[in-house]
């Protein structure tokens, strides 16, 4: 299940301008490259920035940044990554196994747009281990606006930080979104698979242990972002139900 190839079929057909907030290893942004929009991706940790430099090398219109994306400008501080995943870097440690590895210095995005001379985004993304509230706040919506958002919540991690999914989504709809909750049953354990469980229209009722993506779209694309989330989904389910009925034949073949 990956909202990011729900927002290229949403997406139009002409490049545009992609801002990926915690680009990990390119797998959200590539389908994109290969479409030839202009990419800015922020990646800071260094090991995932090795990969992603090395995952759009062909791509000469992205643009990687060791950059943090933050409230503030030119700060540095410390990244916390953790062995269990490469995915849940982030600069507050959430996880038993995060420990410092390097210092990041930081940026807001109206500053870092402004200074790129960017006017257009098609498509933003935000996948920041708790701080998307905070980044979402750093854009220049006076200027000009995204086509699509997509974000991640997850209270776990914002109520220490004062916010909740209500908060994020809100702020998206002050600025003319309708929002989907594609939303995934609680995280087991960190680097093993995760369970979507489903697509609903904002406003809803979220349980406080879930997580998921928050997907805003123009009003008029919204009965569409919906139904093309859940058939996704559905797709999951029949995949990951053959692979378990098939496992289970290879493990316990007929006599």
């Amino acid at each position: 299940m990956d909202e990011c190839a729900v927002v290229e079929h949403l997406a139009r057909r002409t490049p545009k301008t992609m801002v990926d907030v915690g680009a990990h290893v390119g797998g959200s942004l590539i389908p994109f490259a290969r479409k030839g929009w202009d990419v800015h991706a922020f990646e800071p940790d260094p090991s995932n920035r090795t990969q992603l430099l090395q995952a759009t090398r062909e791509f000469p219109r992205v643009k990687v940044n060791p950059l943090a994306v933050t409230s503030v400008d030119g700060e540095k501080l410390p990244l916390f990554t953790s062995e269990v995943s490469t995915g849940i870097s982030t600069l507050v440690p959430f996880h038993e196994s995060h420990e410092v590895t390097a210092m990041v210095a930081t940026t807001r995005l109206d500053t870092y747009l402004r200074h790129e001379d960017v006017r257009e985004v098609g498509f933003l993304k935000v996948d920041a281990e708790g701080h998307d509230f905070t980044i979402l706040q750093t854009f220049p919506w006076t200027a000009f606006k995204p086509s699509i958002v997509l974000c991640e919540f997850e209270d776990r991690k914002t109520i220490p930080l004062d916010h909740t999914y209500r908060d994020i989504a809100d702020l998206l709809v002050s600025k003319g979104y309708a929002v989907v909750v594609s939303e995934w049953r609680p995280v087991v354990e960190y680097g093993q698979q995760h369970v979507w469980r489903r697509a609903a229209s904002y406003p809803c009722e979220v349980p406080r242990d879930a997580w998921g993506n928050l997907l805003a779209l123009p009003p008029d694309q919204l009965r569409r972002g919906m139904r093309l989330l859940r058939l996704a989904g559905w797709r999951l389910r029949v995949r990951r139900l053959f692979v378990a009925t098939t496992t289970g034949l290879r493990k316990d073949p007929p006599c």
